[in-house]
């Protein structure tokens, strides 16, 4: 299983503005200087979606569609948009908003082209579970990420109307409950089975492309019995999921320091996140489609479940995956960085369902100030670690050549 140079540097990029959705996250969950505005918060999600998590997935694009030769992509203008982009959220200019959302989303259309293009090239019939899972997860990228920028215009317009709402639902509904998924499960899949092309995998992921929709789109037109359709179809996907990866999800070494178990619990995530996912578009139904009636705690706990949970276990799995030929770094962290990371996760969404949102608490007086220290602590460990991991060189190199 190879990994281009270019995933290599895609991943660095990637862990590089991790750093910054971490520090933004402890500080805001301790509240060690207050709450934080709006605008920080924006740049919160969003260096942790597009600068994270999407640098993340054109990385494991590259290793999936970019092998003997292959040329990819623009990796460092990649992320030079992506760093711009979160900048424009961060300084709170609306113009420069629409502006850089527009050069992302050219950018993400960009990737997604390729991956068309590889894909006609290999033939669709031909293209294994995770590169098809891959396809379809950056097309609903697309679909949420313009509906994104068209929001942002909107804001710089000064055209906000009562539609907007519905848009910033339609728009995270398709991040969250299409793309993430979609390519989580491709990326698990190829790490725990390699690559392989079976009628179970393919439906799978029709599957969760056609829940993703169906959610952004219910939640765009107010149309109840299509946001009932995505609780069917993601409950069937994710039963699909557990099925099929459960012989390999039972034979992890769940104590060795390897991405396997990162990827292996994965699965768990996805169950979590589907109970939380009907949760939602129950409370979106008795809110009459008002997803400013929904409790913020239950929000926020399905964004760190996919976000956390299963994104960035996938990829934490994916780096050590790709740099198994390298040194250890710091070996005794793997351990922590780990159980850490989900010991963090797991108790921090907990405290989200069932105690709700800390907006507007006072530093330390809400649990969350005590979970998410755990989750984020462990995330730098890992970014320190597997950045200096992808920097050295294979430990092939490395040895002494013999006298």
């Amino acid at each position: 299983m190879g990994f281009p140079a270019a995933s290599a540097r895609a991943f660095q990029y990637g862990l590089g503005i991790f750093t910054l959705t971490a520090l933004i996250g402890l500080v805001n969950a301790t509240k060690i200087i207050g709450n934080l505005d709006q605008n920080t918060l924006l740049t919160h999600l969003h260096s942790g979606t597009l600068g994270w998590i999407t640098m993340g997935v054109f990385g494991i694009a590259i290793a999936l569609f970019a092998r003997e030769g292959v040329r990819a992509p623009a990796v460092t203008l990649s992320a030079l948009a992506t760093a711009a982009y979160v900048i424009a959220f961060w300084s709170g200019n609306f113009f420069a908003r629409a502006l850089f959302g527009t050069i992302m989303l050219a950018t993400i259309f960009g990737w997604w082209a390729w991956v068309v293009y590889r894909s006609n090239t290999e033939g669709f019939s031909k293209l294994s579970n995770p590169k098809f899972a891959m396809l379809l997860g950056l097309t609903t990228l697309v679909i949420g990420s313009t509906v994104g920028v068209i929001i942002q215009i909107q804001f710089a317009l000064n055209a906000v109307s009562d539609q907007t709402g519905n848009l910033i639902g339609t728009h995270a509904s398709a991040q969250v409950g299409g793309y993430l998924i979609l390519v989580a499960t491709g990326i698990i899949e190829w790490l725990l089975l390699g690559e392989r092309r079976t009628t179970g995998g393919l439906v799978q992921s029709v599957l969760l492309f056609l829940a993703g929709i169906a959610l952004a789109l219910g939640q765009l037109l107010g149309i109840t019995p299509l946001l009932l359709v995505t609780n069917v179809l993601q409950v069937v996907a994710t039963v699909m999921v557990v099925v099929r990866l459960g012989p390999a999800v039972m034979k992890t070494a769940w104590g060795a320091a390897s991405g396997m178990r990162h990827e292996a619990i994965v699965p768990l995530y996805l169950v979590i996140g589907v109970v939380l996912v009907v949760a939602l578009v129950q409370q979106i139904i008795a809110a009459q489609g008002d997803i400013g009636r929904v409790p913020p705690g239950l929000i926020h706990s399905l964004d760190h479940t996919f976000f956390v949970g299963v994104m960035t276990n996938a990829l934490f799995g994916a780096i050590l995956a790709a740099t198994q030929d390298r040194p250890r770094i710091w070996p005794w962290a793997d351990h922590l960085i780990f159980w850490g990371l989900n010991v963090g996760v797991l108790s921090f969404t907990a405290v989200l369902v069932f105690v709700g949102s800390s907006t507007g608490a006072a530093a330390f007086s809400h649990p969350v100030s005590y979970t998410a220290p755990i989750m984020g602590l462990a995330a730098l460990l890992g970014i320190a670690t597997l950045s200096m991991r992808l920097s050295s060189a294979p430990a092939a190199q490395r040895a002494a050549s013999p006298a």
